[in-house]
């Protein structure tokens, strides 16, 4: 099988948010079963090439129709270092200027006051339908016997191709899939109007009014009306997005999916243990090794004083890409606290403000409680955390940024970590925590139904304060009494997601037969 896979983004080339894993480790297992697999993947600024072998720039280029102009892409080739899989990058100024994904960045504020860090693309549109259009035309310059049999498109910023595909004779009998990974409001990358959405993609009007949603244009419908098969990243996700009752959950769209029976399959994400095993620190890159698995816990303790004292509690260590603000008062040995963390988007979306509501609750009735808070994004929320921790010296700890290694260390060295999401269509940061033996707290919704009550991790049923308080009040008061409870769950939740888990089986046994099932159709 020849398979194209389309992403905005991919672990260790341009990473921005979970796409970027899904999009690794969808190609490196293709190709691991040697279906002749290739990414198309934009040149960004922030991308970064030491993971890319046998780079040959401008190889071809493309004159592309948009917005009544027309624009000269380019495509360079090479390889991902250590897999089988190739790489088409598509060149283009208007993604060579941006340094994130689909945000600006705060140096793009200094340079420009309007381009707020955080805040979407104002060219999101035009950046979309380049990359697009750009794929559909480097498939037009091949021979018939080097198409694809498949072009899995990654979200709704790709959705749109299999629209493009289908008008052109040469490309319309290539099978297409598209993969909603969020579908939430602000997720969508739609059209305002028929027209807007007419400019951009000259595709017929009569498709377009097919996928409006009240007066915009959807990518996600444009997919399904043009017969691309929709997957998305979870079972319980698919049943979400395809129940009429969850109008606000996905900004219109779930009653539209419902009312034509349009058919969302869902396959829970996998995990790429191998690219975070606590065994091996050149890995996992955490000072020390551990094996929750096997109840070898005494690495990830010295994790933590590590972290604690090098990284927290001193100006000295290189924290690039962080803002460190708040220190913690811990005792000696680091033993006598319980430390939560919460580590994500500053969206939203992932419901910080209601944990952010119950960390006083908490703190005023623990006083042997830390949290540590790591991410960026909205600014209200970074605002409200910041407060936070200085309402509460010692008690908390906030690294505004990303840098990985650090990001590795905080879900390794807490006890809990906390997952508030209104939704979350499958997760990840639950897999990370659970892979170095820290428990989930999470809202039971979409993907992370995953969590196994009290045996992966805990699950509070209505996303409120008050629920919140309740079960962090319990699994303190377990981790606290009942410790031997909390070190069975770490290995049990450990094991599990190895067993179950790896993108390896998910591939086997969900993506590979589901394919296979198209191209009998």
């Amino acid at each position: 099988m020849k398979l194209w896979i389309v992403s905005m983004e991919c672990a260790g080339i341009a990473e921005a948010g979970g796409v970027k894993n899904v999009t690794f480790s969808l190609c490196n297992e293709f190709s691991k079963l040697n279906h002749k697999t290739t990414l198309f993947i934009p040149v960004f600024r922030c991308n970064t090439w030491e993971n890319v072998t046998n780079l040959a720039k401008d190889v071809i280029s493309a004159n592309i129709d948009l917005c009544g102009e027309e624009q000269t892409v380019t495509f360079s080739k090479g390889n991902y270092e250590g897999t089988d899989f190739n790489i088409v990058f598509v060149n283009h100024q208007c993604f060579a200027k941006k340094e994130g994904v689909y945000t600006y960045t705060e140096h793009e504020e200094e340079l420009d006051c309007n381009h707020k860090k955080g805040s979407g693309h104002e060219d999101m549109l035009f950046k979309d339908m380049l990359f697009q259009k750009a794929v559909a035309a480097y498939g037009l310059l091949q021979h018939k016997g080097d198409l694809p049999d498949i072009i899995h498109c990654q979200d709704a910023s790709t959705a749109t191709l299999p629209a493009l595909l289908a008008k052109e004779k040469k490309l319309s009998k290539i099978k297409t899939v598209v993969t909603i990974h969020n579908c939430g409001p602000a997720y969508h990358h739609n059209f305002s109007s028929i027209g807007e959405a007419a400019w951009y993609t000259d595709l017929p009007v009569a498709l377009l009014r097919k996928s409006l949603n009240h007066h915009m244009v959807e990518p996600f419908l444009l997919a399904a009306e043009s017969g691309a098969h929709i997957t998305t990243v979870s079972e319980v996700y698919a049943e979400e997005i395809t129940d009429p009752e969850n109008y606000e959950l996905t900004d219109g769209l779930a009653p539209i999916f419902a009312e034509r029976g349009i058919k969302i399959t869902g396959i829970t994400n996998g995990f790429d243990f191998d690219r975070y095993n606590p065994e091996d620190k050149n890995i996992s890159l955490l000072p020390f090794e551990f094996n929750p698995e096997k109840r070898d816990l005494e690495g990830k303790w010295k994790c933590r004083k590590f972290f604690i004292q090098n990284i927290i509690n001193t100006d000295n260590y290189n924290c690039a890409g962080i803002k460190k603000i708040g220190k913690l008062e811990c005792s000696s040995d680091f033993s006598k606290e319980i430390y939560i963390a919460y580590h994500g988007r500053f969206a939203s979306q992932k419901g910080l403000n209601v944990l952010a509501t119950a960390v006083p609750v908490i703190l005023d009735n623990f006083s042997y409680v830390r949290f540590i808070f790591m991410g960026q994004g909205e600014v209200e929320l970074e605002n409200t955390i910041t407060e936070l921790t200085k309402r509460y010296p010692g008690k908390i700890t906030y690294l505004n940024g990303y840098n990985r290694s650090i990001a590795r260390m905080v879900a390794a060295v807490n006890d809990f970590i906390v997952l508030p999401s209104y939704f979350e269509p499958c997760g990840l940061e639950d897999f990370i925590a659970q892979s170095y033996g820290t428990i989930p707290v999470a809202h039971k919704t979409g993907g992370l139904n995953k969590i196994i009550e009290e045996k992966s991790g805990f699950l509070y049923p209505r996303n409120t304060t008050d629920c919140l308080v309740a079960k962090l009040c319990e699994v303190i008061m377990i981790k606290k009494l009942k410790p031997a409870e909390i070190t069975k769950m770490i290995k049990s939740a450990a094991t599990y997601i190895h067993k179950e888990y790896l993108w390896k089986t998910v591939v086997q046994k969900k993506y590979l037969p589901f394919f296979k099932e198209i191209l009998k159709k």
